[in-house]
């Protein structure tokens, strides 16, 4: 809230600087969402390796990274999944 009232502040301080119509039609910019983090906490200890044997589209590779990384396509997201019970989407 208060990053947007800084922006509105600022905004709007030059809108009050500039005389001109293309400066009143910044404060028409709409904002588009393009990116979400979802942190969700089961509580629980998982076994990856079952999991990623019974879903579609799973990576897991502890080597590389501790984590089962399940890719959705429709919505199109990925979770990362943690033994600890932890999910990251």
């Amino acid at each position: 809230l208060k990053c947007k009232q800084i922006y509105i502040y600022s905004m709007e301080k030059k809108i009050n600087n500039k005389k001109s119509n293309e400066s009143r039609s910044i404060l028409n910019i709409k904002p588009k969402i393009t990116n979400m983090v979802c942190t969700v906490d089961l509580g629980c200890i998982l076994d990856l390796r079952k999991i990623a044997l019974k879903t579609k589209n799973s990576e897991y590779n502890p080597k590389r990274f501790h984590a089962l990384i399940i890719r959705l396509r429709n919505p199109k997201t990925t979770a990362m999944i943690f033994k600890s019970g932890k999910l990251v989407t």
